[in-house]
């Protein structure tokens, strides 16, 4: 993980999580340094790169989720071109590519039972991304200990409601936590301390 990147998650553990353009300015406002930009439309993505990065917020592209560049080969290469410096994916291969790219990567796992975690763990072996984005966030506390200290750095994401699930899910030892809800962008981490 890059300096910067830690250093604002240092500072606001909370990751906005941005659905389509409807919340940017929310988050340009927000105390909240970084956002996953998911769901925004490939002709609108260049300018929403741009309005982010002069307010001086830092940007992880969900590309699985913006059509078009999924599945692309040259996706990775497109988002570099944008000025896109950090991805999450679930795929192992565009983790593999955005890493020889240079750029901060986010590799996302579904935990739904104990029988899914054993491949997770083997797939992030596999592609050794900087940061785990692990869903659904209750899942961190029932992972062994032991594997949670071996991977890179975890982000919690899903059922994340209130100041307790993230005061939890940093307790379990997550560097952040991403959330979609608004009321929760503007906590920095000394107000989130046990």
């Amino acid at each position: 993980m890059d300096r910067s990147l830690g250093a604002r998650l240092t500072r606001h553990p909370v990751i906005a999580t941005l659905y389509g353009t409807e919340q940017i300015d929310a988050f340009v406002d927000s105390e909240a340094e970084v956002s996953i930009v998911a769901n925004v439309d490939l002709r609108k993505l260049q300018p929403v790169i741009a309005t982010l990065t002069r307010a001086g917020k830092y940007a992880i592209v969900n590309i699985d989720s913006c059509e078009g560049l999924s599945q692309d080969k040259g996706g990775v290469e497109y988002l570099g071109d944008i000025g896109v410096v950090s991805l999450v994916s679930t795929r192992v291969a565009t983790i593999q590519r955005a890493n020889r790219a240079g750029m901060v990567t986010m590799q996302k796992v579904f935990v739904t039972d104990r029988s899914t975690w054993p491949r997770s763990v083997k797939a992030l072996e596999q592609s050794d991304p900087n940061l785990v984005q692990l869903m659904p966030a209750p899942m961190l506390s029932h992972l062994p200990e032991a594997d949670r200290k071996a991977l890179p750095p975890i982000v919690t994401s899903g059922f994340v409601c209130n100041r307790d699930d993230i005061v939890t899910a940093i307790a379990h030892g997550a560097v952040a936590v991403s959330t979609s809800d608004r009321k929760l962008w503007n906590l920095e981490a000394k107000a989130l301390k046990a």
